[in-house]
């Protein structure tokens, strides 16, 4: 009964966010509930076959919520409201051949360094090298899972690939924003970034990782989005743009599947349990702990697992080993044995660290950012000239917002160093590589 009251609360709530940001479907408060809404459809679908049994807890987590959202979108309405619009001119932002060729050659040489890293990591483990797909297989599985091995086989990571990752990593995801706003400008794909964001996509494979890709994707989508909308003096997207994101989706899926063979990982899943395990778990293992009834917090140090990967980074510059904590993010079971993965969505490390109380000022947060930045961006100018790094940090952290009903990636990414290296390298980048070419001026 839970899971229905859950599926058809979601449904109102979307229908009513929806109404109020005036049928602007990529607005945050629409972002954040449709993915709890297909998770709740895709349980109801395998209800019978997991021994699926709801309960209320779940219940008044995931609505509450999602109506923090539908608030906080009534309150920025009242802070940011839609002006005229000025004089806006239109430019190519551009990046020299020479300075593109440059980071396609330095990204290539990184990439080796880490392959190297690989086979160093493979042959201390395995006495030998393995295949390419083989050795991501064992980096992820080592990295996430065997984090104790991993650390005791104490392998150097390369002087060129520690500092050339970030710095590459800067300026691929800067060239991401300048190619879609570029295509907007003046309707022209430049192939040599193209090229820069493919070896993006390649470095995330090598390091046995499939999500960072969807961010990209996501990326993409939102800075077309807003700044599509800005030029011809939209509110909202329409509806061509709407089925062109659904397509793009689902082939990403499609992709994604492609990209476990490729990355030395092996898919025997029946279809529906693949699909399943991915976006409708999550969802009953959230449920299936919340049933165990916790009681306050678990946690043995402020936040830790909400907020462990500062911590790790903590831990490594003071040598501080005791501020890591162990993963609570386990394979678990359904109700009649069938395993279902080992996320939660992001509630789990919410209210394992703080209880009922916390789970609300951590989704106020996150709401807070989400919407009112939208809403700024959405009624303020944006100088369609230059890379506007709000946007830019914006379209970069709304994989997070979307990727809530499967774990805890807002506060994941956003007090991750790797995060703010990217942010600080795409600056530099920016100061040092782009220059501006006027287009045209339009009223």
């Amino acid at each position: 009964m839970f899971l229905y009251l859950l599926v058809f609360s979601l449904l109102l709530i979307f229908i009513f966010n929806f109404l109020i940001v005036n049928l602007d479907y990529m607005h945050p408060s629409i972002l954040f509930v449709i993915p709890f809404l297909v998770f709740g459809i895709t349980s109801i679908l395998g209800e019978d076959a997991y021994a699926i049994v709801f309960h209320k807890e779940t219940l008044i987590v995931i609505v509450s919520s999602a109506l923090v959202f539908t608030l906080v979108s009534l309150l920025s309405q009242t802070f940011y409201k839609a002006k005229a619009r000025g004089n806006i001119v239109f430019e190519e932002i551009k990046i020299s051949q020479g300075v593109t060729l440059f980071f396609i050659a330095f990204f290539i040489v990184t990439q080796f360094a880490f392959i190297k890293y690989l086979q160093a990591i493979s042959i201390a483990h395995l006495g030998y090298a393995g295949s390419l797909g083989e050795m991501i297989s064992l980096y992820d599985v080592m990295t996430k899972f065997w984090s104790d091995i991993f650390r005791d086989l104490n392998v150097p990571i390369p002087l060129l690939y520690r500092i050339g990752n970030p710095i590459t990593q800067g300026f691929g995801y800067l060239v991401v924003y300048v190619f879609v706003h570029n295509y907007v400008v003046v309707k022209k794909i430049d192939k040599l970034q193209l090229l820069i964001i493919l070896l993006l996509c390649f470095n995330i494979i090598l390091n046995g990782s499939r999500s960072p890709i969807f961010r990209i994707i996501t990326m993409m989508l939102v800075i077309f989005y807003i700044l599509y909308n800005k030029k011809n003096n939209m509110r909202k997207g329409n509806l061509k743009f709407l089925f062109r994101t659904i397509l793009i989706i689902l082939f990403s899926g499609v992709f994604f599947i492609f990209l476990l063979s490729l990355m030395g990982r092996e898919n025997n899943l029946e279809l529906f349990h693949y699909i399943f395990v991915y976006i409708g778990a999550p969802l009953v293992n959230l449920d299936n702990y919340l049933a165990l009834e916790p009681d306050g917090s678990y946690s043995s140090i402020f936040g830790e697992q909400t907020f462990r990967g500062a911590y790790e980074y903590i831990a490594k510059w003071s040598g501080n080993n005791s501020l890591i904590s162990p993963t609570i993010d386990q394979f678990t079971f359904s109700n009649n044995g069938i395993e279902i993965g080992n996320v939660y969505t992001t509630f789990y490390s919410f209210i394992y660290d703080f209880g009922y109380f916390g789970f609300i000022p951590l989704i106020l947060i996150i709401a807070l950012y989400y919407i009112f930045t939208y809403q700024k961006l959405k009624v303020r100018e944006i100088q369609l000239n230059k890379v506007n790094f709000s946007l830019f940090i914006y379209a970069y952290l709304i994989n997070d917002l979307i990727m809530s009903a499967f774990s805890n990636r807002f506060y994941t990414t956003v007090l991750d160093v790797s995060f703010f290296k990217i942010i600080v390298f795409s600056y530099i980048c920016h100061l040092l590589f782009v220059r501006r070419i006027k287009h045209k001026a339009v009223l």
